[in-house]
């Protein structure tokens, strides 16, 4: 087999692994199992309005009539670790719910109407659409992107949106929660948006196409990704500065972008967050102090740090340690390189990720550990560890074999335990550990595939799908340089 046909096998086998990976995880949970899932679900169930056995209306306008299931499938072990997902259900039965976004519209109506393309009589097959088709568009958007980007800029897809993937990402990406399609955004919009600026003919027509699909999936699932959405506009822009009237012209793409985000953003009940105040126990200062000493607890809670699901799967200590170690290995390498454009970008996320989330905790008189979760955070996260790679002359990101190995590695041991540890949270409780998934199930989906099988699979995929695109980096790391400019 020539060296050519090694790459091209390559590159063919790791988005395949890499969905593979997605696809464990979004059967590694019982539907109901990410945060407020109760809510997303019945919000999806009644996006399109009242339906017969699918979201009936009451004499109450605040209550629907959902299926019993739905309205209970998180009923038994929601906050309960040790509780197996096996909470009895009846799917006939309908079941009063006050919980969904037909309330105050809270938040933007896309990602549940998309969503409820996938509601059925079977709710489980429903949910595991739904999961399947996030994992495929994450996967889609990546690979689009591999291609539609200039050669010199196509490690940034790779190694920016899969480094601090472990675990939380791996967890909501192929999930029914709306940070799904945040995560999605926050990994691709910065890069299809400069990508416009630096490319011509079909790509860019491409490029200007994928930022819109982006944007529109971003700010149409949360209001939050609205703002993340124009602040990751603003990156492209500086990094892809020029003077000269055609870059003028270009403008035209990010101030769409920019409409988008705010027209979506004023149809969520969310854009109050604004201008709501809430009575507060301590002085702006005391708070100010005290979470600005707690604020990391954030920005590593999407490493680990933080429990999965409804914060009641704990990540042991080889899962988060990884991952901490490597994103900050990788960002701290990522900053020998760059330039003021990039400096500048960086600086702006890093305000994004210190003040978001101090405006939110000192309204709402609350410290960091309620109120503010990691998984808002996160998409700021996903773009600060994709700029910091700006610059670095080659697919490798200039590291040896060795260090690409330990990376391969590292980032393969912490998927297969944290994935281990979600499946063992819901199959049995984390009161019976044990290696053997197969042994004492008490919660499982009805198919013949066993829980050992897709740890097995997600975690050899995972691994697999690293470890190509180190070596597809390592054979192209003189052909891939950055922008000289940037």
């Amino acid at each position: 087999m020539t060296r050519r046909t090694r790459q091209i096998v390559a590159a063919v086998m790791a988005p395949l692994a890499l969905l593979l990976a997605l696809l464990a995880w979004g059967v590694s949970s019982p539907p109901g199992s990410s945060p407020d899932e109760d809510y997303h679900m019945g919000s999806i169930w009644c996006a399109n309005g009242p339906a017969a056995d699918r979201c009936e209306t009451t004499a109450d306008a605040t209550t629907r009539e959902l299926p019993g299931d739905v309205v209970k499938a998180a009923s038994c072990f929601a906050f309960h670790g040790g509780q197996a997902a096996s909470c009895p259900l009846d799917e006939h039965a309908m079941e009063p719910s006050t919980r969904g976004n037909w309330l105050d519209n809270g938040y933007p109506p896309v990602f549940y109407a998309v969503m409820s393309a996938f509601v059925s009589s079977d709710m489980s097959v429903s949910i595991i659409l739904m999961r399947s088709l996030n994992a495929l568009l994450f996967v889609g958007m990546l690979v689009a992107l591999f291609f539609l980007l200039p050669l010199r800029s196509r490690h940034l897809v790779l190694w920016g949106a899969l480094v601090a993937i472990v675990p939380l990402g791996a967890f909501l990406i192929p999930s029914v929660n709306p940070s799904s399609w945040s995560i999605i955004q926050a990994s691709g919009l910065w890069l299809a948006t400069w990508g416009f600026f630096l490319q011509s003919g079909k790509k860019k027509v491409g490029l200007a196409a994928l930022a819109v699909l982006l944007m529109v999936m971003g700010a149409g699932a949360r209001s939050d990704s609205a703002a993340y959405g124009v602040l990751a506009v603003a990156v492209a822009v500086v990094l892809g500065f020029r003077r000269d009237r055609r870059f003028l012209l270009e403008l035209l793409l990010p101030v769409a972008l920019v409409i988008i985000a705010a027209s979506l953003f004023l149809t969520s009940g969310q854009s109050g967050v604004l201008t709501a105040e809430t009575e507060r126990t301590q002085s702006i200062y005391s708070l100010l102090v005290a979470n600005i000493q707690l604020l990391p607890q954030l920005w590593v809670g999407a490493l680990g740090t933080w429990g999965l699901g409804w914060f009641d799967t704990p990540m042991p200590p080889l899962v988060w340690v990884t991952s901490v170690v490597v994103v900050g290995a990788v960002v701290f390498w990522g900053l020998k390189a760059g330039s003021p454009r990039k400096g500048l970008a960086l600086i702006g996320v890093a305000a994004g990720l210190v003040a978001v989330p101090l405006y939110i905790l000192v309204r709402e008189g609350v410290t960091v550990g309620t109120g503010v979760q990691p998984r808002y955070v996160y998409p700021m996260m996903v773009m600060f560890v994709g700029i910091a790679l700006v610059g670095l002359r080659s697919a490798t990101l200039g590291m040896s074999r060795l260090q690409l190995a330990v990376l391969v590695a590292s980032l393969g041991i912490a998927n297969s335990m944290a994935l281990h540890i979600n499946l063992r949270r819901y199959i049995t409780g984390l009161d019976d550990p044990g290696m053997n998934l197969d042994r004492d199930v008490e919660w499982w989906w009805n198919t013949p595939i066993s829980p050992m099988t897709v740890w097995i699979a997600g975690s050899v995929a995972f691994t697999l799908a690293i470890a190509l695109l180190a070596a597809l980096a390592w054979t192209n790391r003189e052909r891939a340089l950055a922008p000289a400019s940037v």
